[in-house]
């Protein structure tokens, strides 16, 4: 074969398979995506790393609500009794507009605790949230340690009382005085008036007397008496069932040769109370 054949033939393989040109030629674009991918991968170390000190440094806070555990729960219902004195005069407040609350009163002086009544809201009446204030305050009256301010619809007695004012010939002062059960003698006094919480049965008098007075118990502790009698539960103990099987009749009997056999009677059991006798007849 001429050696100018051969010579086409190889110089045309080498034109198909790529000249010297091309070998030689730096892949960058490769290089480019692997450099890419690193800087990313880089990039997401950085950032994971500094969500994990951050979050070390800022422990998120998880608030859990405990339920209520002091008394009045959203089970209790308490009473209380409630008056004012003012220099004397002694007064009920009005019954109160909202009977929805969890504190109310009748207008009888005795003052009504029920959470549960207010439904979704019971929980602003349990507990710590039972205060003589907050009632206070649904009812108009506004109380300090150093001033009373008594609504119009308590009638005559409405109006603002403060250390100024006198009783008579002799200056007043705010007093809050609590008696701890129906039957106690002697109340102690309060010392932040409108921060006070409740216990069942006690009896409250918010007052503006003159210092040496003698302030009575307010007049509804008979009725805060009598409710705390009819929540006390009694057992009563039913007398024990007695039956009594009664004998069944003699039977006689005549036999051929003129004898006669008599059965006795069959055995009678007695049940007494609180216990069993058996008595063989």
């Amino acid at each position: 074969m001429p050696r100018d054949s051969i010579g086409r033939r190889v110089a045309r393989a080498a034109s198909i398979g790529g000249s010297r040109s091309y070998k030689s030629r730096t892949p960058y674009g490769w290089y480019s995506i692997v450099l890419a991918v690193c800087l990313i991968g880089l990039g997401l170390i950085v950032f994971s790393r500094h969500e994990r000190q951050q979050a070390a440094a800022n422990p998120s806070t998880t608030t859990t609500t405990a339920a209520n555990t002091v008394p009045p729960l959203i089970t209790d219902h308490w009473q209380v009794a409630l008056s004012v004195d003012i220099c004397g005069k002694i007064a009920n407040l009005p019954k109160s507009a909202d009977q929805t609350s969890g504190i109310i009163t009748a207008g009888n002086g005795v003052v009504d605790i029920e959470p549960a009544r207010a439904l979704g809201k019971a929980s602003e009446f349990e507990g710590a949230n039972a205060t003589l204030g907050k009632f206070l305050t649904a009812e108009g009256v506004t109380l300090t340690n150093t001033s009373l301010k008594l609504p119009s619809s308590v009638g005559k007695l409405a109006g603002t009382y403060v250390s100024s004012r006198k009783c008579g010939a002799q200056p007043g002062e705010v007093r809050v005085l609590i008696w701890g059960t129906p039957t106690a003698t002697a109340p102690f006094p309060a010392t932040n008036a409108a921060g006070v919480t409740y216990a069942n049965g006690e009896l409250f008098m918010v007052a503006f007397v003159p210092k040496t007075a003698s302030v009575p118990r307010p007049p509804a502790y008979k009725v805060v008496a009598a409710f705390l009698k009819s929540q006390t539960t009694t057992t009563t103990t039913a007398p024990t069932t007695t039956t009594t099987t009664k004998p069944k009749g003699s039977t006689t009997t005549t036999k051929p040769n003129g004898s006669t056999t008599t059965t006795k009677p069959q055995n009678t059991t007695t049940t007494a109370p609180q216990g069993t006798t058996s008595t063989t007849g």
